[in-house]
């Protein structure tokens, strides 16, 4: 039986705005001193964004009530909606995999009412108690570079028998697409792909990614269609 599955970043993404970034803004997170440090070893190749994002989610522990404003400020990119219908007409599981909270990324589902198989992100939310919590989804004990690890849910997609459909737009999408078939990407991550000769669908809308695949479904749900991402993924570690 073919089987397509398609994975989506969030921030930037399946969403207009990059909510994280948002965040660290509107909270005037990204100015304390702390964060800034680690954003420059981020930068400079020292840290990954496990580290940026426990330094900087630190500081939203009892700010709850202003991330909440802030998701109230988010729209979804043009097309995402009907993208979601499509998949689901067509029985293709989507997971939404971001590097980013859990907690704005169900709010912000929930708002839009948007139907997907899973949602995989760094648990960080706010409990029922009034509480915080502040972790991550990175289950790869060969590398803890990023907080969520994009590439080793893609992996696991294709161990399953899936061809993987990527779409995405910043850092960790890079990692994160080293192992699908396919991907649709813009901004940072095709200026990556750009530099690294890798092959890619640009898109700005959700109807861009509609108008490639909807013609061609068949060839995509049977691994055929165009397009392939044909540079093995040699940056991403795991134990054997």
């Amino acid at each position: 039986m073919s089987k397509l599955a398609v994975v989506t970043d969030f921030d930037g993404t399946l969403m207009q705005q990059d909510v994280g970034d948002l965040l660290m803004k509107t909270a005037e997170v990204e100015k304390e001193p702390a964060v800034v440090e680690a954003y420059r070893q981020f930068d400079a190749g020292q840290v990954g964004s496990m580290e940026v994002a426990r330094t900087s989610y630190s500081f939203l522990a009892d700010r709850k009530s202003l991330v909440d404003d802030v998701i109230r400020q988010i729209n979804p990119r043009e097309g995402a909606a009907d993208f979601l219908d499509f998949c689901r007409k067509h029985g293709i599981p989507v997971t939404i995999l971001s590097d980013g909270m859990e907690y704005y990324i169900r709010e912000i589902i929930r708002k839009f009412d948007y139907q997907v198989e899973q949602i995989i992100s760094n648990p960080i939310y706010y409990t029922e108690d009034g509480g915080y919590r502040l972790d991550f989804q990175n289950e790869n004990e060969a590398c803890k570079w990023c907080g969520c690890c994009k590439a080793d849910v893609v992996r696991k997609l294709k161990q399953e028998g899936y061809h993987v459909l990527y779409i995405g737009d910043g850092t960790s999408d890079y990692y994160g697409s080293g192992f699908a078939d396919w991907i649709f990407a813009r901004a940072r991550l095709a200026g990556y792909l750009d530099e690294a000769g890798e092959a890619y669908f640009p898109f700005e809308t959700f109807h861009d990614v509609l108008k490639v695949i909807e013609p061609d479904l068949d060839k995509f749900l049977s691994g055929e269609a165009s397009g392939k991402r044909m540079v093995p993924n040699t940056f991403c570690l795991f134990e054997e």
